[in-house]
């Protein structure tokens, strides 16, 4: 009796862990993705969906490939002593905007395509949407910033090399992060940006949706620093190969030139060399008459005597 016992009571315990462990793991799996992501599938009640498991990896690699090679670029450019030049400032100002955007934006970006609400409030919503703007908006006018700088450098290598002071990029970056923090600020100080909270449905979280707005960082962030990349790398290709026909053209001039001046000098020598030849053949000849005067002479005094 007392075995039979026991033998229930472990069973009973046993049963008892079970549901509290399906419970646990339903309750779970019920948040994950989220009764509102549109990767949930109604049918797999007992098992977490593939297809948002799949998504979340590849953005989490996403994520942090992001923060290690733009950290990477950062202390690159801090401890490589050739790499410390004014050149590279808005190189450091693109990595942190690419850094900011993959810390303060990307994770909570990943949660809200996961579960399919925005589950952090209105202030949370209103500071996400504002970090977002700003870190694209000044990742795309570093990069239009450094399209310029090239330009410079490559079309006035001297004049812009003496500019390209420290000082001088250091306002080229705060240039491009105050552009930015125009574009991102208007809908956190005076417009707001839309946030819907629901208790039965999904509470979404988007940037302001005014019209005037909307055209107004659309043209500030995208298209107008697209216009002008598109114009001066077209520029940078042109001088570019200007440059380079101009320098095959003035090696052809010098290769002719040299080989202009090689041709007389080689004219020169030659005769010289004739002319030497012929002096020693001269006074070889003037050489063999004494020797006939010589013996004429002998024969002259034999025929005497």
């Amino acid at each position: 009796m007392e075995g039979k016992d026991a033998i229930t009571t472990e069973g009973t315990l046993l049963l008892n862990l079970t549901t509290i462990a399906t419970r646990d793991a339903d309750g779970f799996l019920r948040g994950f993705p989220g009764k509102n992501s549109p990767y949930t599938v109604t049918q797999l009640k007992d098992f977490v969906c593939p297809q948002a498991i799949l998504i979340a990896l590849v953005l989490g690699s996403i994520i942090v490939g992001t923060v290690i090679g733009n950290i990477l670029v950062c202390v690159a450019v801090f401890l490589v002593r050739k790499l410390r030049r004014p050149c590279n400032y808005l190189l450091v100002s693109l990595a942190v905007s690419d850094l900011c955007v993959a810390l303060l934006v990307m994770p909570m970006a990943l949660l809200y395509e996961i579960s399919g609400n925005w589950s952090f409030g209105a202030i949370m919503c209103d500071l996400w949407v504002s970090f977002d703007v700003l870190s694209c908006t000044a990742s795309i006018l570093n990069l239009c910033m450094i399209s310029v700088d090239r330009f410079c450098a490559i079309t006035k290598p001297l004049k812009y090399g003496v500019k390209r002071t420290p000082r001088r990029m250091i306002v080229y970056v705060s240039l491009v992060w105050l552009g930015a923090a125009c574009i991102s600020l208007p809908p956190l100080l005076i417009m707001g940006n839309e946030h819907t909270y629901s208790e039965t449905g999904p509470s979404h979280c988007v940037v302001c949706q005014n019209f005037f707005y909307q055209i107004y960082a659309t043209l500030g962030s995208f298209y107008i620093p697209l216009f002008v990349m598109i114009q001066v790398y077209y520029k940078i290709f042109c001088a570019a190969r200007r440059i380079v026909l101009e320098e095959r053209r003035a090696q052809s001039h010098l290769e002719a030139h040299c080989y202009l001046d090689i041709e007389p000098t080689v004219q020169q020598h030659q005769p010289a060399a004739v002319n030497r030849q012929l002096n020693s053949d001269v006074q070889g000849g003037h050489g063999s008459p004494p020797a006939k005067q010589h013996r004429s002479s002998s024969a002259s005094t034999t025929v005497s005597t």
